[in-house]
């Protein structure tokens, strides 16, 4: 039973390789790189909380599969992620901008401007 388990792994070990093929074969390694950007920068419509090349979820694939049909139909960046964005709505784009969120960073930043002077006026007073 346990020989017949070892050929069974093997016979998969090498089968395996030949009959799976590759998702992405005819994109060069330049458009990876790019497949790799654009999955990393869209957020995955089920999971909510992370990125289509880090989700398992079948909508993931898909759409990873869709970028790489649309890399090789000559979209730029710019054009997939307006795409992305026109159909599941301005929540998939991870990508963020500055100039667009300025408040988003600045109030921490003020606020703990506003928590170090408390602190030190506190202190100061205590001490005398």
């Amino acid at each position: 039973m346990k020989n017949l388990r070892n050929i069974f792994k093997i016979i998969i070990i090498f089968i395996l390789p030949i009959c799976a093929e590759s998702l992405y074969e005819n994109l060069d390694s330049e458009e990876l790189k790019r497949l790799n950007y654009l999955s990393d920068n869209i957020r995955c419509p089920k999971c909510s909380y992370g990125n289509i090349s880090s989700s398992n979820a079948p909508i993931s694939k898909d759409l990873k599969e869709e970028i790489a049909q649309l890399i090789n139909d000559g979209y730029s960046d710019d054009e997939i992620f307006n795409l992305m964005e026109e159909r599941y709505g301005e929540y998939v784009i991870l990508k963020t901008d500055i100039d667009d969120n300025k408040t988003l960073f600045l109030v921490p930043l003020m606020v703990l401007i506003i928590s170090i002077l408390l602190v030190t006026t506190y202190t100061i007073k205590k001490t005398k």
